[in-house]
């Protein structure tokens, strides 16, 4: 069970019949019981998601990412187990566990199931415990549990390996009892390891783009209750056993491991935007651009009144119709991200850094001001304007002579909308894209000059050729040397 080359560090996968803030709930309360008994837990986060990789870097104290099959695969022919498999290595380094928490449901992914977490798991040689919803159920948990259990997906190969079963939404001690006598003929094949209750189970808040971010709940979290309803319904040391570990680790625990380490050794530096407004940065970023020779600084679009000295600026997602009347009233960020384009400095914004980059931002009827380096206005609805896997082409040539085409994967979740249009009416489109099904999606984002920005949130690995460019991008044009 010890499939990543991670130096002998067991794991497991969380996964579930469904998406549902309970399964970050319950994966967040076994990083804390970990924890508390001295182990040094790693955590990690199936498909693209970047929020709840957050609320696991605040319980463990160590950075987490986003572990997407699909997404790391942005060459033709490439499976992605490679990829997958270096950021798996990364988050278990100086580790006694990996904890991965899935995304959907256990056999969900991308088209007909393409990258799901079953896929996930498989790939890193790591079992599932399986979360099943058990409310309202008998003898039926054993029809689901056996599903889950011999379902194979199509072109996926052997399904993945089961630590256990752990049933949720569970009510008092007779409907424990019913659902242990149902599943105790799985008992060699995938046991049940416990029942978690409804009553008392942590309830994290969301919105529309996931959970309310963990900046804004974490604080107000009781992390000792939640790992009490934990540890009172699942039995920690029985998991722990099939992993092959002590109920308890015999050392103390290791120090944090700081989110960010300069590379103090390198001679280009980027600056990613990062507070309130701009927060669904993928965790593996920097570490990304420090592996590709880059130093990575932060600052605030938000609080700051000027940007470090950099050779290229990236601005992430995140919520700036949430803060918009503050982005468009800090004259003096404004001023120095125009002066930064004015000199050449790359600039790059994903989403929400995208509706930073544009003239300006209307939100629940309002109009505010925004950067104005690329044209267009937002508009930011109750309608959803766009879900779903990306790939996608660069059509702007940033380094000479390389005839290559760059391919990126990536992940597109929004409810912004160029006001009038679908492309602005200035500038050159950045990306050709396609929808994980093969479906032509058309041209999307705008570049005018070295700025640029796009609705696609670029998953790091799976885009490791467009940042290995735009770093040398950025290097030619400090060094006087672009076209």
């Amino acid at each position: 069970m010890n499939g990543i080359d991670t130096g002998g560090v067991p794991g497991f996968v969380v996964a579930g019949t469904r998406s549902s803030s309970g399964k970050t709930a319950t994966a967040m309360a076994l990083l804390r019981a970990l924890g508390d008994r001295g182990f040094v837990a790693a955590a990690g986060k199936a498909g693209p998601d970047y929020i709840d990789p957050a609320f696991h870097a605040a319980v463990t104290g160590r950075p987490a990412a986003s572990l997407d099959l699909w997404m790391c695969a942005a060459e033709p022919g490439d499976d992605g187990i490679a990829g997958l498999r270096r950021i798996a290595s990364r988050l278990a380094r100086g580790a006694d566990i990996l904890v991965v928490e899935g995304a959907m449901g256990l056999y969900d992914g991308a088209h007909r199931g393409v990258g799901s977490t079953a896929q996930v798991a498989r790939a890193l040689g790591l079992p599932v415990l399986l979360l099943l919803d058990a409310g309202g159920c008998g003898q039926s948990v054993a029809a689901m549990a056996e599903g889950f259990l011999r379902f194979r997906q199509e072109g996926g190969g052997e399904g993945p390996e089961f630590l256990g079963i752990v049933c949720t939404h569970v009510g008092g001690r007779r409907h424990v009892r019913l659902l242990a006598d149902a599943l105790r003929h799985l008992e060699g094949e995938a046991p049940m390891l416990g029942a978690l209750p409804r009553e008392g189970a942590p309830r994290l808040p969301s919105r529309h783009l996931g959970l309310v971010e963990a900046r804004q709940v974490f604080p107000h979290l009781d992390q000792n209750r939640m790992k009490e309803w934990l540890e009172n319904g699942v039995d920690v040391d029985r998991l722990l056993d099939l992993l092959g570990l002590p109920p308890r680790r015999e050392t103390g625990p290791a120090v944090p491991v700081s989110s960010v380490e300069r590379n103090t050794g390198a001679d280009l530096t980027v600056a990613i935007a990062r507070d309130e407004a701009f927060s669904f940065c993928y965790g593996d970023l920097p570490t990304l651009l420090r592996e590709l020779g880059a130093d990575v600084v932060f600052f605030s679009p938000l609080h700051d009144a000027a940007i470090p000295p950099c050779h290229g600026i990236l601005l992430p997602g995140g919520y700036p119709e949430e803060c918009a009347e503050a982005l468009g009233g800090n004259a003096s960020m404004i001023a120095a991200m125009g002066e930064a384009a004015a000199r050449g400095v790359p600039v790059y914004g994903e989403c929400g850094g995208y509706v930073y980059l544009m003239e300006s931002l209307r939100y629940r009827g309002r109009d505010h001001p925004m950067a104005g380096l690329l044209p267009g206005r937002c508009v930011i609805g109750e309608e959803r304007a766009a879900l779903g896997y990306r790939s996608g082409t660069l059509l702007w040539r940033m380094v000479p002579g390389d005839g290559a085409p760059v391919r990126v994967r990536g992940h597109e979740f929004h409810y912004g909308r160029l006001e009038g249009s679908s492309m602005p009416s200035r500038g050159d489109p950045l990306w050709e894209l396609e929808a994980s099904d093969g479906e032509d999606l058309g041209p999307d984002g705008c570049r005018i000059g070295t700025v640029a920005g796009s609705w696609l949130h670029l998953y790091p690995e799976g885009s490791r050729p467009f940042w290995r460019a735009w770093l040398a991008f950025a290097a030619m044009q400090r060094d006087g040397a672009a076209p």
